[in-house]
């Protein structure tokens, strides 16, 4: 669809003339000659863009602006104005308009500034459109889950984001889910419209996490044929995660630091001191303290970052959320996968609910994943799960750390206690139980016979 672009001055000569210029470059043009009627016209109509003269006979520009944007924000203007109102076109930019253009001006530089105006707009919308995809995709992979635990960590969540707290420290073992819980902060802030940048510091070179965090100049080292901004300018205006935070080497400790002191920097090879306004979220799985006794972070580094923290339980710590992201995972695998299952059996719930999950949340999706993409079937069924976890379910203490405190069973053994596990999560049923477990009735009731 061509832009909506609205013309707005009280001569008719340059009203008419910029109409026919901007409707030769693909723009559908309305025309007003007062306040009055681009106020009537843009409020049955918000345009992509207005055109707007300052000097109008009956009103004055800026309240004509603030009345504009009033009725939309979504749109661009571009301001025209005569030499002595300069100082009024520079209060209109800080009001929202796009940018302005001297009277009497070159037709070509109000059509650049105009496109210029387009451009930026069609930007904020594209940027609007994927920042709506990533909050919505957040929103669908997030299972708040039941358990008095992540009750508490939820309820953190929605104080700190209310707050203006510049750094956040997130704890937690591998697999809890951190990521997730530092996006949940940024969408519970006011800062949720700005960018959320992330930054893996153990997944790049030492020698180049400073160039990514802080950006360089051309010419700053042998690479840099131009000039980069770093992630911390990106994340201006909305949140920069920082992940395994403890995995950063000493200079770069240095240098966030010092700029989480003031959220101050200079990019690599400059003197320019630049300054932004953003949260920062840093996270790890492992005990800073430690590290600050064995001289790998330093001890000022540790205080700033700890001074708001977040601790992420481990998953056997809220037993009571692994069904409900079970069936999250079972729902969101079964649609990767195009496959029909809709959903968990609670004898299989129970099973997932009594294994440790020293992998957490991810070992929990991990495990799902493959039981939907091997299987078929409206449910999950019990005897789909791995057999370790359905041992454990039976006797908890056929697991590793069991095994280690006592003699490890022979294959016959673990064969029985198998079988004994479905039996019994079966019900007693000896019929479902041999179909389950893929032998006959009576192959079944002589294995069973022959434990007693």
């Amino acid at each position: 669809m061509k832009p909506r672009v609205l013309v707005v001055d009280d001569e008719p000569l340059i009203r008419e003339s910029l109409a026919r210029a901007l409707a030769s470059e693909g723009m559908a043009v309305d025309r007003a000659g007062t306040a009055a009627q681009a106020l009537e016209i843009y409020t049955k109509a918000p345009h992509e863009l207005v055109i707007l003269d300052l000097k109008l006979p009956d009103g004055d520009g800026l309240a004509t602006l603030r009345r504009l944007r009033a009725i939309s924000d979504a749109g661009q203007v571009v301001i025209i104005t005569a030499h002595g109102t300069i100082e009024t076109a520079v209060e209109a930019m800080k009001m929202g308009a796009y940018d302005f253009v001297k009277k009497p001006f070159d037709l070509d530089e109000l059509l650049a500034a105009a496109k210029n105006a387009l451009r930026a707009q069609r930007l904020e919308r594209r940027l609007a459109y994927h920042d709506g995809r990533a909050r919505k995709q957040h929103d669908e992979q997030t299972v708040r889950g039941v358990s008095v635990a992540m009750t508490a960590v939820w309820r953190e969540l929605d104080v700190i984001g209310a707050q203006p707290v510049p750094v956040v420290l997130i704890t937690g073992e591998s697999g809890t889910g951190k990521s997730l819980i530092a996006r949940a902060l940024h969408y519970r802030s006011d800062r949720s419209a700005g960018p959320f940048v992330e930054l893996n510091a153990a997944a790049i070179p030492d020698t180049l996490v400073e160039s990514e965090l802080f950006g360089h100049e051309r010419g700053a080292f042998s690479d840099a044929r131009e000039a980069k901004a770093g992630l911390v300018e990106v994340a201006d205006g909305g949140t920069l995660f920082l992940d395994e935070v403890g995995d950063l080497a000493a200079a770069p400790q240095a240098k966030l630091l010092s700029f989480l002191e003031s959220l101050s920097f200079r990019r690599l090879g400059s003197t320019e001191v630049r300054t932004v306004d953003a949260r920062i979220i840093t996270a790890t799985n492992q005990p800073l303290e430690r590290l600050v006794e064995e001289k790998r972070l330093r001890a000022d580094l540790y205080y700033r970052l700890a001074s708001m923290t977040v601790a992420v339980p481990p998953l056997r710590a809220r037993r009571e959320d692994i069904p409900l992201l079970a069936s999250h995972f079972v729902a969101v695998s079964a649609q990767r996968f195009r496959k029909k299952t809709r959903g968990i059996s609670e004898e299989a719930s129970r099973v997932l609910a009594a294994w440790p999950w020293p992998g957490n949340v991810r070992e929990l999706k991990a495990t799902i994943q493959r039981v939907v993409l091997m299987n078929d079937g409206d449910v999950v069924e019990v005897e789909q799960l791995p057999r370790e976890l359905i041992a454990r379910a039976v006797d908890p203490v056929a697991s590793v750390a069991g095994a280690e405190e006592r003699a490890l069973p022979t294959l016959e053994e673990m064969e029985l206690r198998y079988i004994r596990s479905v039996y019994h999560l079966c019900g007693g049923n000896k019929v479902r139980a041999a179909e389950r477990l893929g032998i006959t009735r009576q192959t079944l009731a002589r294995k069973l016979g022959e434990a007693e």
